[in-house]
Order: C-alpha cells, then sequence, then structure tokens
C-alpha cells in the first residue's frame, strides 16, 4: 500500500509571465473552482509590474465514480498595474473567505501597499475588464520621498486579526500596522535586531507572538503585550554543540561552524504552532526549529544541491514545500522529527525549467504553484 499522499501528479499548468517573483494563490471562490494567482516582477529599475492571474478548471471525467475533477487550470492575466520598485513579497488578504466580493492583496517595497481587485460586474451589459486599483499606503516617515525610505525586506498579514500587518526592513525595525486605521502612523515599530531584518511572520493563530530573522543570523520570537524583552531561538554559536555543527555530510557551501550565516526567509507552520523553518543565504539547508527546543535546530533539510529560495508550509497538515537553484521542487512530511542529520527525506518532487524562485500553496494544500524564469506552473496533487 501507497502511504505517500503525493504518489500521484496530475496534468501541470503554467503561463508563461514575465514576473520572476510569486505568491499564493487565493481561495477557491465560493461561485466556482477558479484560482487566483498574484504575481510581480523583482527588477531593479523603476518598470516593475503586479500582475493577477486567473486559473479556470479542466474536468475530467471519474468513471469509477461518476463524479468530476480538476485536472489542470486555463490560467490568464486579468489585470495589472505598474509599480516603482520590486515587490519583496505579497501576500493575499486573509479575510477574503469572509468577503467573498472584495479581493485585496498587500505588498512590501519601499512602503507598504495594500491593491484592490475591481472584476467586472456580470449584471452590466456592456463590456468591462478587470483593473487593480491601490486602495492603501502606509509608511512610517515624514518624508514624501519614498525615495529616501528604507525599504522593507518582508511582511506578514496576520490570519486571526487581519487589521494587522507586521513589516520587516533592513533599518533593523519591525513596525506593526493597523489598516483599520487607514493610511496614518504605524501602531509600533522596535529594532528587533543588530542588522537587515529579511523576514517576519506571526505564530500560526496568534496576534500577539511574531517572529523575524535577519542579517546577524540569529531568530528572535517578539510578543507585542511585552515588547522589553524578545527570545532568541536561533543563533550560530562556536561552543554550542548541535547538528548544525555536524561536518561529515556538510556541503561545501555550509559556513564554518560558529560563523553567523545571514537567514533570509522563515515559516511559521499552520500545523505545528511550535515549529519554524528557515533558509540561509547561498545554502541548500532548511532549518526546522521548535520553540520548545531553542537554540538547536531539530531537523536539517539537505536534499537540495543548490541554494534554496522559498519555502512554504501546508495550510493544514505538517507538509514543508520548498524551492531552489537546483530547479527542484520538493514537499517533506515532517510528522515524525529527529534530531538526525538528513533524517526526513522529501515524499514528493518535480524538476522545473530553470530556477526556482518562489513557491506556495493553494488554500486547501490539493495544488502548489512554482515560479521559475518568467513561468509560473501549478501542478495538481492527488
Amino acid at each position: 500500500m501507497d502511504n505517500n499522499p503525493f504518489s500521484k501528479l496530475a496534468k501541470r499548468s503554467s503561463i508563461a509571465v514575465e514576473q520572476p517573483h510569486l505568491q499564493a494563490p487565493s481561495r477557491k471562490c465560493a461561485q466556482s473552482d477558479t484560482a487566483k494567482i498574484a504575481v510581480s516582477s523583482f527588477r531593479e529599475d523603476s518598470t516593475n509590474r503586479l500582475k493577477i492571474i486567473k486559473g479556470s478548471p479542466i474536468y475530467t471525467d471519474d468513471a469509477q465514480n461518476g463524479t468530476k475533477a480538476t485536472d489542470a487550470y486555463d490560467f490568464a492575466s486579468v489585470a495589472e498595474i505598474t509599480v516603482n520598485y520590486p515587490i519583496t513579497r505579497l501576500q493575499w488578504d486573509p479575510s477574503m473567505p469572509l468577503y467573498p466580493d472584495v479581493t485585496c492583496v498587500a505588498t512590501s517595497s519601499e512602503c507598504l501597499r495594500i491593491y484592490e481587485l475591481l472584476e467586472p460586474d456580470p449584471s452590466q451589459s456592456y463590456a468591462q475588464s478587470s483593473r487593480i486599483i491601490e486602495k492603501m499606503t502606509l509608511t512610517n516617515s515624514k518624508t514624501k520621498n519614498f525615495n529616501q525610505l528604507a525599504p522593507l525586506t518582508s511582511f506578514d498579514w496576520n490570519k486571526t486579526d487581519p487589521r494587522h500587518i507586521i513589516t520587516s526592513s533592513i533599518d533593523s525595525t519591525c513596525t506593526l500596522w493597523d489598516i483599520s486605521r487607514g493610511s496614518g502612523v504605524a501602531k509600533t515599530q522596535l529594532i528587533a535586531h543588530d542588522s537587515e531584518v529579511f523576514d517576519v511572520k506571526f505564530l500560526h493563530g496568534n496576534k500577539h507572538v511574531f517572529t523575524s530573522c535577519s542579517n546577524d543570523g540569529s531568530i528572535r520570537v517578539f510578543d507585542l503585550r511585552s515588547l522589553e524583552h524578545s527570545t532568541i531561538i536561533y543563533e550560530p554559536q562556536s561552543t554550542r554543540s548541535s547538528i548544525a555543527s555536524i561536518t561529515t555530510l556538510a556541503s561545501t557551501q555550509d559556513a564554518s561552524v560558529g560563523q553567523r550565516v545571514p537567514l533570509l526567509r522563515l515559516a511559521t507552520s499552520n500545523y505545528n504552532a511550535n515549529q519554524i523553518a528557515a533558509i540561509e543565504a547561498d545554502s541548500n539547508r532548511v532549518l526546522i526549529l521548535d520553540l520548545r527546543y531553542p537554540e538547536t535546530p531539530i531537523e536539517i533539510l539537505r536534499s537540495h544541491v543548490a541554494p534554496v529560495n522559498s519555502i512554504a508550509w501546508h495550510p493544514s497538515r505538517n507538509f514543508l514545500l520548498t524551492g531552489a537553484d537546483d530547479c527542484q521542487v520538493l514537499i517533506y512530511d515532517l510528522t515524525t522529527c529527529s534530531q538526525q542529520e538528513n533524517s526526513v527525506t522529501p515524499t514528493f518532487g518535480f524538476f522545473d525549467e530553470m530556477e526556482v524562485n518562489n513557491v506556495c500553496w493553494n488554500t486547501d494544500g490539493s495544488w502548489v504553484a512554482a515560479n521559475s524564469g518568467r513561468r509560473t506552473q501549478a501542478v495538481v496533487l492527488m
């Protein structure tokens, strides 16, 4: 009996786009199985774009059960807007399932912005087209010259309390925004690390506790109710004895023991609120940490043979999705972790044509999306 939950792979769906940066598909609409994907360009100039792609399902007949199943998606671009700076992160409004008529996406670049997708009214007889409008701009600076703002590296839109978004910046700060106040002043701001903060995430199911990673090589946990203190749950130390210091299986890209390697991205588990995954700069390693056992990773994943660029947890199960420069997309089952090097191997994976820049799940975990080069690919998991 095959216990692999991803033992079958349905037909892949893809669309050629110019945007080498990808964000998660939105929820499936109540009226249909239509899916949305937001993508953006990442160019070092002022000709960047944000684009919304819509996928219509392609059904196949299941003769055995007498039903129809979604085998693939037919994708097409429905709207786009020009932005001045490269977008470092995109995220759909987590409250959209409660308000199906409103489609909003947030972006980070030189500041935090929220956009809304306006779609045609089907009751109108005249032709209309979808369009994206800028709904809100949030900046904590008094200057009106956006060229002077410290760029934002990432953000997280709280799923428990969608009024709150937290951002990270190269100026070593994290800022909490209450978007119900409009484009006003930030709710709170703190110096989170000793150098650039590269990513920030709320813990699953929590509106107060968040974690961040930095160029200083550390991962810290903060509680908005008590910002006087923070907890360092990971920081390389030359005196620390851990699986991170095992050198017998170390790749040539590993830093020497104790050296502070920048941590570029982190992801908090939707299944186990204590688990955090993080990736290092120019490394094939993925660190898995547990808040109950600080300082030492409970697992280090090394199945990629080139630097890992993106990680994403399954919406409801203990699976981790990764994409890397080796053109691979991998899925790990982390239900059982042990402090042994390479004790967890991928349960599923596929190759893309080019380096994978970003990966994500849809809202129920039935398919994944991967971005490589100028192509966005959706893969249905069965």
